[in-house]
């Protein structure tokens, strides 16, 4: 459970867009929006060359892949069901790039 450290901007960031959806704040929408931007930046930016695996690489945690997941299902799914069709698109796209750098990062060490 010490990886439980290393992923706890994920699970606030999930909190966050509890919160948001279900109390239409507009400071937390605004959260939810630049934070989704960055993040599928981020996740972008390792696709384009070795040089950003190799840090991805770097950054890896203990943290389970199922979690991740996991907490990638909820924040598209939340978002899906309560109608915020672009973000909820936006987090289905972080969730697919995740899943392919990290093939790439597996393939790269095998």
């Amino acid at each position: 459970m010490s990886w439980l450290k290393d992923v706890i901007v994920d699970i606030a960031a999930t909190a966050v867009i509890i919160a948001t959806v279900l109390s239409s704040n507009s400071i937390l929408a605004v959260i939810v929006w630049g934070y989704t931007g960055l993040l599928l930046l981020a996740k972008l930016i390792p696709l384009m060359g070795d040089g950003f695996q190799y840090m991805m690489q770097k950054s890896k945690t203990d943290a389970p892949e199922w979690f991740s997941h996991l907490l990638y299902a909820i924040n598209t799914g939340l978002l899906l069901y309560f109608q915020w069709w672009y973000a909820g698109v936006g987090w289905a796209v972080i969730w697919v790039l995740s899943y392919l750098t990290q093939r790439k990062l597996d393939a790269r060490t095998a």
